[in-house]
């Protein structure tokens, strides 16, 4: 799609159903010659308004007051957009190649003072990071050896370059590629050996975490893949991204495949 199209398409003068060009059929309407569809001026600037108020991280809530439309509707209107991104993130699904920094972490919780591993009311997450490529972020029942080398040798490719910290869940690595772990109570890098890059995505999805004020489990895996694809493409568009998708969507898989 090119930037014109684009454009119009945001201001309705192409059908977001068909793609041909609207007429003028009333002083706030325009209407599709092929399918009839009518498009409102208004209509057209409430869904680019919530397009946008969604990239910006705004809430449900605060959306819907700045948009003039009811909290139901820009709930649903999130909540697609969200499962299109989470669809768009497990679409883009592949082995890991090079150098990968593996880590786990852990999210939410309301108890206070108990931290990192086997923290109560958190959710653990797993994740590995290809330097130069993209993130897989998943949540996991625990990080036991056997579920930590279980998604590592599912999702990465054998004889990799693997840099961790030194957590026995990750003692057996060398066994399916290249191991470089970082003690981090000396250092936390030695060359490139380091998971910095990691630690950089846990920091992203929590700060993303915390602006929802608290997300309940069912809905927890749909925000982290959607987080996890806002970090893959930081440095795009994401608005046009989201918008070519919503208008011409491709067949993704409907059985959420990011769901642990």
């Amino acid at each position: 799609m090119t930037i014109a199209e684009y454009e119009k398409h945001l201001v309705g003068e192409l059908c977001w159903s068909c793609h041909e060009a609207t007429h003028t059929c009333s002083a706030r309407q325009r209407q599709c010659p092929r399918c009839r569809r009518k498009i409102s001026y208004h209509q057209a600037q409430r869904r680019w308004a919530l397009l946008r108020a969604f990239v910006l991280q705004a809430s449900a809530n605060s959306a819907a007051k700045s948009i003039g439309v009811s909290y139901p509707t820009a709930h649903a209107a999130f909540r697609r957009f969200r499962e299109t991104l989470a669809d768009l993130a497990a679409a883009e699904d592949r082995q890991l190649i090079g150098e990968i920094e593996v880590d786990e972490s852990y999210f939410g919780g309301h108890r206070k003072g108990h931290r990192g591993r086997g923290a109560a009311g958190k959710v653990a997450v797993f994740g590995l990071l290809e330097r130069k490529g993209r993130v897989y972020a998943i949540a996991v029942p625990n990080c036991s050896k056997e579920v930590l080398m279980g998604k590592i040798k599912h999702h990465a490719v054998k004889g990799a370059v693997f840099y961790t910290d030194d957590f026995v869940g990750y003692n057996d690595l060398h066994s399916f590629g290249k191991h470089l772990p970082i003690n981090h109570r000396k250092v936390f890098a030695n060359g490139r050996a380091h998971i910095n890059g990691i630690e950089g995505f846990w920091s992203f999805a929590k700060q993303m975490f915390a602006k929802c004020h608290g997300v309940d489990p069912e809905n927890f895996p749909l925000y982290l893949k959607e987080y996890e694809f806002r970090y893959n493409h930081r440095n795009e568009d994401l608005i046009q991204i989201l918008f070519e998708h919503l208008i011409s969507p491709k067949p993704v898989s409907k059985t959420r495949k990011f769901l642990p």
